[in-house]
């Protein structure tokens, strides 16, 4: 005979639906944002027909949307008229962590089954939702630690070369903020590419930002021009990692600085704490570094510890002149590995 809601079986069900709903959720709030309906109800209240009309969608597909975000308390109604929550415009500020996580790998996870077979390949993503969803967390996170990083060698630097670009919007504002400085900013996506030299039209930015369809296996081969430049990679290495070896990194950072002694470097990565259960419990590594993490386990990406990067810096003839981390307003974690590189007078270990 089946449980009886006295012995609690509906109670145990709400709990183990749980990760059902937020899964749900996650992909109606990303599309919620991508195709215009936040911004249209953050310009004002609208009905399910001026949304339909304004944005060319499906109205009767689009009233279940939105009574589905009112139940999930993120819209409100009233006679028919659908208006933002508080919640919904919060959510907004970090849609870059949608574009990342729901944008770029819900194919990942789909893939979950057949990536753990014996003798599977790696689960694919979403190239250029990764890269805009990643250049845009990085300007709560990496950006500042990047800037922090270039602030003691400002005037020993002439021009930077972004390794893994994406859609050039961390590297457009860092061009603004350093208005003396030219750039290259490469990357292997051909989309974040011409993404990047629309941005910079845009911005006025065209004159002194060069954007080529290139690997960062490729740096020693751009031509920088005369003066002294400043690489840097923001989670790029760990790619290079999985997909060519730590033998390939550790060339290519002894290459670079044989090519450009005189250069820095600047490393962002993060520390693979996966394994860390007491690191682990903090509230924002459970809600974004928990899958953050299992994606790198998932695609062809390969997330190390500090002290494994320390290492290979060292036998590579590097040495970290400075390391910073996340402002901890932003993310105390700690898992945010900045560092500014320069070669090592001593030599390769």
């Amino acid at each position: 005979m089946p449980e009886t809601r006295k012995s609690g079986l509906e109670i145990r069900l709400v709990e183990a639906l749980q990760p059902v709903r937020y899964f749900v959720l996650a992909q109606v709030l990303h599309q919620f944002m991508e195709t215009g309906l936040h911004k249209e109800l953050n310009a004002g209240p609208r009905t399910v027909g001026e949304l339909s009309e304004s944005l060319s969608l499906q109205s009767r597909r689009l009233e279940g949307v939105l009574h589905y975000l009112a139940n999930e308390g993120y819209l409100s109604e009233n006679d028919g008229v659908f208006s933002l929550e508080e919640k919904a415009r919060e959510t907004a500020v970090f849609s870059s962590w949608y574009k990342l996580l729901v944008g770029g790998y819900s194919q990942t996870f789909e893939q979950l089954g057949r990536t753990l077979q014996q003798g599977a390949g790696f689960a694919s993503r979403s190239g250029l939702d990764v890269g805009v969803g990643s250049c845009g967390i990085s300007q709560y996170d990496a950006y500042p630690v990047i800037v922090g990083l270039l602030q003691d060698i400002r005037d020993d630097v002439e021009s930077v070369v972004d390794l893994g670009c994406g859609d050039g919007s961390s590297l457009a504002d860092l061009m603004e903020l350093l208005p003396g400085l030219s750039a290259i900013g490469v990357d292997p996506e051909p989309e974040s590419v011409r993404a990047g030299e629309e941005l910079m039209r845009r911005r006025g930015l065209a004159d002194r930002v060069r954007l080529r369809v290139a690997g960062a296996e490729n740096a020693p081969e751009l031509d920088l021009g005369p003066g002294p430049v400043c690489f840097i990679s923001a989670f790029v290495l760990q790619e290079l990692l999985e997909q060519q070896g730590r033998e390939a990194v550790l060339g290519l950072v002894r290459e670079v600085f044989t090519h450009h002694p005189d250069a820095h470097w600047i490393v962002i990565e993060v520390d693979n704490r996966i394994a860390d259960r007491a690191a682990m419990a903090h509230r924002l590594a459970l809600s974004y570094y928990n899958p953050y993490f299992l994606v790198h386990y998932l695609t062809e990406q390969r997330l190390e510890r500090d002290a494994f990067w320390h290492e290979l810096f060292a036998e590579a003839g590097a040495e970290v002149a400075q390391q910073l981390t996340a402002d901890p307003r932003v993310d105390s974690t700690g898992f945010l590995l900045g560092y500014r590189l320069r070669v090592n007078a001593g030599g390769a270990r």
